[in-house]
């Protein structure tokens, strides 16, 4: 057999007459095998605990313990479960043979010994105990490399989902992306080609100048567009990493104010400012922020009556710094108020109230910062938007 060499093997030999002894082990000791010797059962069982044996010639007949007893008491080890056992015996009665298979032997060899018959007998349970264990080790490894593979595909089966994850994000941010493009550039592109065209027609300095109003709004609203679209795109697959940063809120919103000053000046508005004194931090992406508190500004002085008011509030709690901005225009309607957060899709109608994106995105950087926002109309009449933002920041980028 490949790889059988006697020189690997140890056996123990058990019988109580040591002439027989003798005989084994020189007859054993010329094929090379390594040898122990037990004169009794107590011997035996001894070198059995102490020992790992690789088979067990056992003579039945013994005083004190026989061998039958012998058997059945190694066999109460774990590690001799497989432990081969050869019955030496001088008895050929078939009850006898029998037993000593009921116990746990493998095999037997009647006294007195044929030489060629016990040297293929011990060999044939070695070769077969050989296989076993070349067996088991190959099965071991078999079993790790199937673990170690079986891990490998559910790890590339999870990097697998997650990019799948990522392209249908990716996807469906595009078609979106794309939609919103080709729905709202087409309005304000319009605005200024039709202001161009009427350039050429008209040019007296008051018609002019009443074009280039036009036109500065329309670009300026292409380039609010563009910026909040491009953002939307980032959000929605998240690849926006957020630079959170404390810093004033009051001084932040007054930088706000100043930079829509002229819109507020031309409807002669009256800005309300409630800033709770104290903690005055809040925690967050700046330029986020702006985007957000200029759209919301920017739409209640676009809603709001001349001469009327719009207020805004700052407090601070458990849950972090709210923002709260409110109006006295005409306030969301039932339809946008169903549609505030959400960007357009395929056959919606445009909801001026919602003003294309900007909700949408409010909610995306609100919610990028583990933050909440309330949108609708305040009891009184008029918008009312309300953001927090915690001091932990949870980025879902």
């Amino acid at each position: 057999m490949n790889g059988f060499k006697p020189t690997l093997f140890s056996i123990l030999m058990v019988d109580d007459n040591p002439k027989n002894l003798q005989l084994l082990g020189n007859t054993l000791r010329n094929e090379g095998y390594q040898l122990e010797f037990a004169t009794n059962g107590p011997t035996a069982l001894a070198w059995l605990d102490k020992k790992n044996f690789d088979l067990v010639l056992l003579d039945i007949m013994m005083p004190d313990m026989s061998g039958f007893e012998v058997c059945e008491k190694l066999r109460l080890n774990p590690k001799n479960e497989d432990l081969p056992v050869i019955f030496l015996t001088a008895k050929t009665e078939k009850e006898s043979i029998i037993q000593g298979f009921k116990l746990g032997g493998q095999d037997y060899i009647t006294k007195p010994f044929d030489t060629a018959e016990l040297l293929a007998r011990v060999r044939m349970q070695l070769e077969l105990r050989f296989s076993k264990e070349q067996l088991k080790n190959i099965n071991q490894i078999l079993e790790e490399k199937v673990k170690e593979r079986t891990q490998q595909l559910q790890e590339a089966n999870e990097k697998l989902q997650i990019a799948n994850e990522e392209l249908l994000l990716l996807d469906k941010a595009k078609s979106e992306f794309l939609h919103i493009i080709s729905h709202e550039i087409r309005t304000p592109l319009n605005g200024i080609k039709g202001s161009l065209e009427l350039i050429r027609e008209n040019v007296t300095g008051n018609s002019i100048d009443i074009l280039f109003e036009i036109l500065d709004a329309s670009v300026t609203r292409l380039e609010r567009f563009s910026i909040a679209a491009l953002k939307v795109t980032q959000l929605k697959a998240g690849k926006y990493e957020l630079d959170v940063q404390p810093f004033s809120l009051s001084n932040f919103i007054d930088s706000m104010l100043k930079k829509l000053i002229q819109k507020i000046k031309e409807k002669s508005l009256q800005i309300i400012k409630d800033f709770q004194p104290g903690n005055d931090l809040i925690f967050s992406d700046y330029e986020l922020l702006s985007t957000c508190m200029e759209a919301i500004i920017s739409n209640s002085i676009k809603f709001s009556p001349a001469n009327g008011n719009i207020s805004i509030r700052t407090f601070y709690n458990e849950n972090g710094q709210t923002i709260e901005v409110s109006d006295e225009g005409p306030g969301f309607s039932d339809l946008a108020i169903k549609n505030l957060f959400k960007l357009f899709s395929p056959g919606e109608k445009h909801i001026n109230e919602n003003e294309g994106i900007e909700l949408a995105l409010t909610k995306l950087i609100v919610d990028a910062h583990g933050g909440s926002i309330f949108a609708g109309n305040h009891e009184k009449g008029g918008a009312l938007v309300k953001l927090t933002f915690p001091e932990v920041i949870i980025s879902s980028s």
